[in-house]
């Protein structure tokens, strides 16, 4: 028995979801692959012991669009990226990158200290350090 090619490219479960998530209730129709790539912006958490690191990559944003606030035990990152649009009288081939207005929220496992947290912005990557409270902050006892 001959297998032939699937006819349909990678992208289709997903725009299937879409399509049919109206009808469902859920953009996760059970056809959609769960991926994390789909959340804007992505995001790692690290944590060294003093504090969490986190890193957002936000490609095509200017360090004047976003806004980043911390509540309780949640860090949120809002902005905007502005694209520009195709000419008039052009078509597209293909659009995969999005503008407009996006907002992150990445819970943190630990209470910060929100006089301490700095953020820096380089090469579209947005690094926010969020120093621990001192009583969260692990410490060594020495026993005598």
């Amino acid at each position: 028995m001959a297998f032939s090619r699937w006819p349909f490219d990678e992208r289709w479960p997903a725009e299937l979801a879409r399509a049919m998530a109206p009808l469902f209730g859920s953009p996760s129709f059970p056809f959609a692959p769960q991926r994390a790539t789909g959340l804007f912006p992505a995001v790692n958490l690290y944590e060294n012991g003093e504090g969490y690191l986190v890193r957002a990559e936000i490609p095509g944003v200017s360090k004047d669009d976003l806004d980043i606030s911390v509540k309780a035990d949640q860090l949120t990152i809002r902005g905007e990226r502005k694209l520009h649009s195709a000419e008039s009288s052009a078509s597209y081939h293909r659009r995969e990158r999005e503008g407009g207005q996006f907002r992150r929220a990445v819970s943190l496992p630990r209470p910060v200290d929100p006089e301490r947290i700095a953020a820096s912005f380089k090469d579209g990557v947005l690094e926010v350090r969020l120093p621990l409270v001192p009583e969260a902050q692990p410490r060594k006892i020495h026993v005598n």
